[in-house]
């Protein structure tokens, strides 16, 4: 099994999701300053997403994006590809997602450039893993 792929076997849980406009530099946050998510890659080869704004325990969840399918590694690119079989974005159904994949100091970063009507935008989304409480 390849090192990128042990590294990133198991759960990671969404620290941050940034978009930024390629040609001036401007951020956005789609889900907020503070979004919740968690993201599972499995031994198997399958991967599953999900990703919200943050909300409190009695807030319902306006803006919910979970996605799940195979994942493929290509260690000489550093990339990940999502092959989607179940999204609740349709859009993400047609297309493997292809996502640039950097580890540094116990962060998982995600990255992928989009383009539409000539504005190229770069989302980066960082992940760490969860601390899990003890009962």
């Amino acid at each position: 099994m390849s090192l990128l792929r042990n590294a990133i076997l198991g759960t990671w849980e969404l620290e941050s999701f940034v978009a930024r406009d390629a040609a001036t530099g401007d951020l956005r946050h789609p889900l907020g300053e503070r979004p919740r998510g968690l993201i599972l890659y499995t031994e198997d080869g399958f991967m599953s997403a999900q990703l919200a704004p943050q909300a409190d325990a009695d807030t319902e969840i306006s803006a919910y994006i979970a996605y799940s399918g195979p994942f493929h590694l290509d260690e000489q690119s550093s990339s990940v590809r999502h092959d989607m079989q179940m999204a609740t974005m349709p859009e993400l159904l047609h297309q493997p997602q292809i996502r640039q994949v950097h580890l540094e100091a116990g962060l998982l970063i995600l990255s992928a450039s989009t383009t539409e009507a000539d504005r190229t935008t770069v989302s980066t989304l960082t992940w760490r893993r969860p601390s899990v409480l003890k009962e």
